[in-house]
């Protein structure tokens, strides 16, 4: 999930939250194209849109030489993100880890001219394979999950700090003729003051950089 842009400051007043998205819609939802950009890292990237249970998604599209595991290996790096992501990640930890699952929580410093709080997630991630493709998607975990006592330390360290209350979506990663597809789809709602429409269209102008952060990171580890 990447910083809103200088348009948060445009946040009026408390707005009631549509419903939560999962990932199964996700997934088989008809999609809308949005726009074609340019990134001076991944090259060209296909947004596109839906509005799942009330929630604005989105979707961005792109393809890189890097693997599977590859990218996978970026994107399930919690801790690291503080460096690799653009987001603006100040604390990260990784809660619980299996093959299949993972559990982790993350911290977003918003900076102040945006007039906005910090934002953290606490989120059980899903790790699937099939086919050589794998797809890491992720969902909530409410007031910390089993995590409780952490998420109220956090709330105690960072009086203000807003919890994200709607954050589903994941990464697929699909083998196609010597290169991978690169997915990136998020549905979110930050919480708080900010209106939706302003959450999306900071989302949109921010999709390329989330694949962005995660092929660069990519092209270091595997040179």
């Amino acid at each position: 999930m990447k910083l809103l842009g200088t348009m948060l400051a445009l946040a009026l007043a408390p707005i009631a939250l549509a419903g939560t998205p999962q990932w199964s819609q996700i997934q088989t939802a008809g999609w809308t194209h949005l726009s074609t950009r340019k990134h001076d890292v991944v090259g060209t990237v296909e947004v596109y849109s839906k509005t799942i249970d009330g929630v604005d998604c989105f979707q961005g599209v792109t393809t890189t030489r890097y693997s599977p595991e590859q990218l996978l290996d970026v994107a399930a790096d919690i801790e690291g993100a503080e460096q690799w992501s653009t987001a603006g990640v100040t604390d990260a930890a990784t809660l619980k880890r299996t093959a299949t699952q993972l559990d982790y929580f993350q911290y977003l410093d918003v900076p102040g001219w945006t007039m906005a709080n910090d934002r953290f997630w606490f989120l059980r991630g899903e790790i699937e394979r099939s086919g050589g493709a794998i797809t890491f998607h992720w969902d909530r975990l409410v007031d910390g999950g089993p995590y409780a006592d952490r998420f109220q330390q956090v709330l105690t360290d960072h009086p203000g700090a807003v919890e994200v209350p709607i954050n589903v979506g994941g990464w697929v990663f699909t083998p196609v003729d010597g290169s991978t597809r690169l997915q990136y789809f998020i549905c979110t709602h930050t919480g708080g003051s900010i209106p939706s429409a302003v959450q999306g269209i900071a989302t949109t102008r921010t999709l390329p950089d989330n694949l962005g952060d995660v092929v660069r990171e990519a092209a270091k580890r595997n040179p």
